[in-house]
């Protein structure tokens, strides 16, 4: 090896460190992230989602230009399935009403395809209501009102049962600053993530393309197969939790709330994972290969 070698080996080798530690730091603020998304939602969830029994009152402390998700719990659905006729509204003292609520068709008929897991479940409707701006403190007084349909009984047989909504509200609406902090903590952690994946992305587009470049397709062939064996597994353990879990309230309608849909978020986050796992295996015989060509060099200063 050269002395212009060994100048230019030096700099790209720090480089290449450099660029590790950096993957390093954006995996574990990644990891960081999923672990204080919990508290920070559940934390948006207590000052935006508000779903109590038919009859049980909903009284709220917010401010204007928020978004309430306001609703009623559903008890006992079979499979999950229940209709609205003409939705939900929501009405103030003196004011139009509002439709807080689109009608949801009934999609079910005399019988109905269950499985132990799911026979009686507790089902939301919700519906989002966006705070109007006051100059002032600000008392809403007024009613969510509307019909539910709904499948009840148990494995055997159902019959569908049919709810008339009514549920008070009284909304408190501030100036400004009440329940907009959760909501801030939220969007940011949220944003903050989506720029930790694409600097993820780009490293392992960056890993790849040295790969192929060093070792070219024909050497890439065998690990895109392992690469997309893996990746058949884990989407389809993903898919079968995905179908046992059951979501909480709080869940989908925090997921609602975010600057990005849930199906882009997680886009992001598995093409993040799947393309790091291709670049780990496309590079990962760089060592191998190293040694192999360093065996006739020192043959030849043997010789």
């Amino acid at each position: 090896m050269t002395a212009g070698d060994v100048a230019y080996a030096a700099p790209v080798r720090v480089l290449s460190k450099l660029l590790t530690l950096i993957w390093i730091i954006a995996f574990l603020a990644l990891i960081a992230g999923f672990v204080a998304y919990t508290p920070v939602a559940r934390g948006y969830a207590a000052d935006h989602l508000h779903v109590v029994d038919n009859k049980q009152p909903i009284t709220v402390t917010t401010s204007g230009g928020e978004a309430l998700s306001l609703g009623v719990r559903i008890p006992s659905v079979v499979s999950g399935l229940w209709a609205s006729p003409d939705g939900l509204k929501l009405t103030f003292a003196g004011n139009q009403p509002i439709i807080l609520m689109q009608p949801k068709p009934q999609t079910w008929g005399d019988e109905i395809t269950t499985n132990m897991r799911n026979i009686t479940e507790d089902e939301t409707a919700t519906g989002r209501y966006f705070v109007p701006a006051v100059a002032g403190e600000t008392l809403l007084d007024g009613r969510i009102t509307g019909t539910v349909v709904y499948p009840a009984g148990g494995l055997v047989e159902f019959h569908n049962e049919q709810t008339i909504i009514d549920v008070p509200v009284r909304i408190t609406v501030m100036p400004s600053g009440t329940g907009q902090e959760s909501g801030d903590r939220l969007t940011m952690l949220m944003y903050a993530m989506l720029a930790v994946t694409g600097v993820l992305i780009l490293y392992a587009l960056g890993m790849i393309i040295i790969a192929v470049s060093r070792h070219g397709l024909r050497h890439a062939n065998g690990s895109i197969v392992v690469f997309v064996l893996i990746a058949a597994v884990f989407v389809g353990v993903g898919y079968v939790v995905e179908k046992a879990a059951v979501p909480a309230v709080s869940d989908a309608d925090v997921l609602g709330a975010l600057p990005v849909t849930p199906l882009q978020f997680l886009s992001c986050v598995g093409a993040a994972i799947f393309l790091t796992m291709l670049g780990i295996l496309l590079g990962g015989d760089d060592g191998e290969s190293g040694s192999l060509e360093a065996a006739p060099a020192n043959q030849e200063e043997q010789r």
